[in-house]
């Protein structure tokens, strides 16, 4: 307790001790009334009444000093109250802030190890760079030497044997001097292919030396196609010859590969049963390969609606040379692999076996029918033939410019040791059908097909 509460006390214990001494005295003061044995009577004396009315009074006093008292006890009460309450707000600051003063001191502290962390990173980083940088450039001199040397024994053993074709660079690919001109132009070149288990395939068509000349334009197309109609698997390939001087022959010829892959899918299922059912019969077969290149005549004569004698279309401004192909796709089981080879006109399909070159199929046999075309001669004679290859044989069909090149001697034997066994990249593919070697000039279009027998027997692409 304070020093104030204990001075409260001791004035409200002398106020009470007084008022009792008073009231000793005052008793003292009247002495023993005698009393009568009937009745009883108190008289006050005036000062009896003022000692009593003035003790009443410093009681009263005394009671509103106490409750004072006891008014400031509690105010004094509140006021330590609140000020323990600042203190320890004051006290509980002081520690957050201690903490926090910890805490920044930490947060520098690991701000500071980051810091040196990332920089260590980044030198890490930029010494990570410079050992891959001289990685590489070790593995591109490496690179470039092997190939150096690989071509230096090539071209050794190229000269050993001399079979390389006449040219000043026999593998690499004629580069065009100017674009065709012409209402009817196309790409200089085109390159497709795939490879489908045991039979791989490239097709690729090239401007010809005379047409780059003259400034012409490319008129032969190539097609690739699943044959989807046909119940077995089968690969529909085509290269369709525009005639040389035909002002609207390459479209002729590229309408003539897209309607043929459209008329196939149309007589899709009777091709399949004359071509692959235990009764299959000839007769039927050439009625549908007739009925199909009609189809494709009429859709080639759209090209020149309209521009012949009467408002006909104009024949000669689109006369296509056709030559097709029918594979059956798959694991040949019984080691021979079925074709059905069509078309009309000069075009003609090599097989190369044991390293030579042979004509298979020409449409245009006999010898007159060399000279029929597409549109006017789908209602003559539809050259057809039904033939089969051995695993590891490889067939061409081609249009009458390439087929001369692989007929000839030194040049064909040239691309039987490019070809046999390993089918090229595209690329590759496109390179050597364009190898810069003397020719008739016109456009160079085939389509390749080798034929490994079983899928685990082909072999993989040639740079």
């Amino acid at each position: 307790m304070t020093t104030t509460t204990w001075l409260i006390i001791l004035l409200v214990l002398s106020v009470v001790a007084n008022v009792a001494l008073t009231a000793q005295l005052t008793a003292r003061r009247r002495g023993p009334q005698p009393l009568s044995p009937a009745t009883t009577v108190t008289v006050d004396s005036p000062q009896t009444l003022r000692a009593l009315e003035s003790t009443r009074l410093e009681l009263e006093q005394a009671r509103r000093a106490a409750e004072h008292a006891t008014g400031l006890m509690q105010g004094r009460d509140l006021e330590l109250g609140r000020v323990r309450g600042l203190l320890a707000q004051a006290q509980a600051q002081a520690s957050d802030a201690a903490d926090a003063a910890a805490s920044a001191q930490e947060a520098g502290a690991l701000r500071r190890e980051r810091d040196g962390l990332l920089t260590r990173q980044r030198e890490l980083e930029e010494e990570v760079r410079l050992r891959s940088r001289e990685r590489d450039d070790a593995q591109s001199q490496s690179q470039a030497l092997a190939r150096i040397h690989e071509l230096e024994g090539r071209l050794a053993d190229a000269e050993a044997r001399a079979e390389a074709p006449p040219g000043p660079e026999p593998v690499s690919p004629a580069i065009p001097r100017q674009l065709p001109l012409g209402r009817d132009t196309t790409t200089d070149s085109t390159v497709d292919g795939a490879d489908l288990g045991p039979v791989v395939v490239r097709a690729a068509s090239a401007r010809g030396d005379r047409a780059r000349h003259d400034g012409e334009h490319r008129r032969d197309a190539v097609l690739l196609r699943f044959a989807e109609e046909i119940p077995a698997p089968t690969l529909l390939s085509a290269v369709a010859a525009g005639a040389p001087r035909g002002r609207w022959s390459q479209s002729a010829a590229a309408r003539a590969c897209r309607s043929l892959a459209a008329q196939v899918g149309r007589y899709g299922e009777s091709l399949g049963r004359e071509l692959y059912g235990p009764g299959g019969d000839d007769g039927a077969l050439n009625a549908l390969l007739r009925t199909t290149l009609q189809g494709v005549a009429h859709s080639m004569r759209l090209v020149t609606r309209g521009e012949g004698p009467g408002g006909e279309a104009d024949d000669a401004a689109i006369e296509v040379a056709l030559t097709a192909l029918l594979t059956r796709l798959g694991d040949s089981r019984d080691r021979e692999r079925e074709h059905l080879a069509f078309g009309v006109g000069d075009g003609a399909l090599l097989r190369l076996r044991d390293g030579k070159w042979s004509a298979v199929f020409t449409p245009g046999e006999p010898a007159p029918d060399r000279t029929l075309r597409l549109p006017a001669a789908a209602a003559a004679r539809v050259g057809w033939a039904r033939l089969t290859t051995l695993p590891d044989d490889v067939l061409a069909v081609c249009s009458p410019p390439m087929a001369e090149l692989l007929l000839r001697e030194d040049v064909g034997s040239w691309f039987a040791a490019r070809w046999a066994g390993r089918q090229p990249y595209l690329t590759s593919f496109l390179s050597e059908v364009n190898v810069p070697v003397r020719s008739t000039g016109g456009d160079r279009s085939l389509v390749c097909l080798w034929d490994f027998g079983d899928a685990r027997n082909a072999r993989s692409a040639t740079p």
